[in-house]
């Protein structure tokens, strides 16, 4: 199983902005479930459930895992292709942006995109994200904050051994009001 399936195609899309197809997918543990459990677990008629089971199967969100033959009747069991699903900002892209917000929203664009590139290659580490919501900080206390945290930075790189083997980090810090 995937860390995270990004959909980039619309059918895709389609397919999961259904709402019971999602209740269908947090539906899932950390186990497959068929046709007749979700539908027990979700209090609805199997052939629905069965009916959106294969419209997500047929665009790639469900992964067909295992068949059992139970009196006679043989009972698919399913499970997400990702623990995570995620819809590509690039998808639908319109924006009505004024000339002074454009330098602000182009960096972000830049932050998401490297972002989406990292989760793609699996490359992104869970331990390399800090996030701190709802802090309260005076403006003395935010430049402190920003000041130490650029100092940091610096003084790592100055004293860092050049023959020393290393990888390139974009190193992403903002504080946005509440």
């Amino acid at each position: 199983m995937k860390e995270v399936l990004i959909l980039r195609d619309l059918e895709c899309i389609k397919a999961i902005a259904h709402p019971r197809r999602i209740d269908i997918l947090k539906a899932f543990n950390n186990a497959p479930l068929s046709a007749k459990q979700l539908s027990q677990m979700l209090d609805e008629p199997h052939a629905k459930i069965n009916y959106h089971i294969k419209t997500l199967y047929k665009v790639g969100i469900l992964d067909l895992v295992e068949e059992k033959i139970k009196s006679g009747i043989v009972e698919k069991y399913y499970y997400p292709m990702a623990k995570n699903i995620l819809v590509d900002k690039n998808v639908i892209n319109i924006s009505l942006k004024e000339e002074n917000e454009e330098k602000y929203i182009s960096k972000i664009d830049d932050i998401i995109d490297l972002f989406y590139k990292a989760v793609k290659n699996q490359v992104l580490e869970e331990e390399n994200i800090n996030n701190y919501n709802d802090i309260c900080l005076n403006n003395d206390e935010l430049i402190e904050l920003n000041n130490t945290i650029k100092y940091k930075i610096e003084e790592l790189i100055e004293k860092r051994n050049k023959e020393e083997e290393s990888k390139k980090y974009n190193i992403i810090i903002a504080s946005i009001p509440v």
